[in-house]
């Protein structure tokens, strides 16, 4: 069952735009990924890798000459041993949608590997001894002895993964069950077909289809970013901090800032919403100016900010705060806007050793802040 060459190649351009789509957009999205967004980034790309690696297979199959005979092979090592990734990462990411557990993943996965690593011996061999694939003397790609083993390795994953789902989906919204469930059934139904019917290349095609199911069912649905300032909301504050909390060195510790607009009701009444916004705005401008890449900052809610910083000793935090209010001086130096914003600040050192929870620290930084604001040590700008 034969298809012609430019149907593939039309498929494949069309699987691959997809795939750059959904990159740039959650790409444009956040610059500061969970977990999950890692995992979820490495299987898009994993599938594009693949979608020009088969691209190449097809072009380059059957033309004549050493150095393209050269190519086609090690195309074919790099196809072959990459192949099961997707799935594999894919085990990781309904793992983590369900437990929301990093060290289990990190226990349970090292063993999932195993498979990995014989597929790669495999694929580099067959260059030599002809296992997984074999480029003729007319350079044309055929099957290999153990090609099913690739086959297998990949069932594997998605069938775990599909066991995982269905026995732990009370742990999960019904919405995202259902899509990942979903996920596993073109791969698997375009595998099958791939590997009933020699000629047809239609796997990573069906991935990408799968991906997109997951960028809108899922990933697109939790937004991790504020609409009006464009800096990161409470969502991503809380999962950034349950991770650090489960995941983290039991060594490190965060700073965390609070910022509280006092004035900002008063810009409503006075000069309207729009106002108010562009206030919102104005603030989240100068925290970014001011705070690392790495560092979190969040609009928490309504006329509050959070900065999430990695920090070794208080001094690192003080300083950050220092630079903040040199900055907000400067600022309010402009005269930009008719109006003036108080702001309060709470803020210290976050250790886990201390045994409080996110909520007791959250509450404490709090308490930090309004005593700032009840002192009238407020800074205008």
């Amino acid at each position: 069952m034969q298809l012609n060459i430019l149907a593939y190649l039309e498929l494949n351009v069309f699987a691959f735009a997809i795939l750059l789509f959904i990159y740039m957009d959650v790409h444009s999205k956040s610059q500061k990924y969970l977990y999950e967004q890692k995992v979820f980034l490495i299987i898009l790309t994993l599938n594009a890798v693949l979608l020009v690696l088969d691209t190449l297979q097809w072009l380059l199959n059957g033309r004549p000459g050493i150095t393209l005979r050269v190519v086609s092979i090690i195309i074919a090592v790099v196809y072959c041993a990459i192949t099961p990734l997707p799935c594999f990462f894919w085990s990781i990411y309904s793992d983590y949608q369900i437990f929301r557990d990093e060290k289990r993943i990190k226990k349970l996965f090292s063993l999932m590997a195993i498979p990995l690593l014989i597929n790669f011996v495999f694929a580099l061999l067959s260059a030599f001894y002809g296992l997984s694939f074999v480029i003729d003397q007319n350079n044309v790609y055929h099957r290999g002895i153990f090609f099913y083993l690739i086959t297998v390795i990949c069932y594997y994953y998605l069938v775990y993964s599909i066991v995982s789902i269905f026995r732990n989906r009370k742990l999960v919204e019904k919405k995202v069950y259902i899509s990942l469930l979903l996920f596993a059934l073109p791969p698997f139904i375009g595998g099958i077909i791939q590997s009933l019917f020699y000629g047809v290349s239609i796997i990573w095609a069906c991935t990408a289809f799968s991906i997109m199911i997951i960028f809108i069912n899922i990933q697109n649905n939790q937004s991790y970013t504020d609409d009006l300032t464009k800096l990161y909301n409470r969502r991503q504050f809380n999962n950034y901090m349950r991770e650090w909390v489960q995941n983290g060195k039991s060594s490190s510790v965060l700073g965390i800032i609070m910022i509280d607009l006092d004035s900002f009701k008063k810009i409503n009444d006075s000069w309207g919403h729009l106002s108010g916004d562009t206030a919102l705005v104005e603030t989240g401008k100068i925290l970014k100016s001011n705070f690392r890449n790495e560092d979190l900052i969040c609009r928490y809610g309504g006329d509050e900010f959070i900065i999430v910083l990695k920090v070794e000793k208080m001094n690192d935090l003080i300083d950050a705060v220092k630079r903040l209010k040199e900055s907000v001086e400067k600022f309010n130096k402009r005269k930009k806007f008719p109006y003036s914003i108080n702001f309060s600040i709470g803020f210290d050192i976050f250790d886990r050793k201390s045994g409080m929870t996110v909520q007791q620290f959250m509450r404490h930084v709090d308490h930090l802040m309004y005593v700032d604001k009840k002192q009238k040590k407020s800074i205008k700008f």
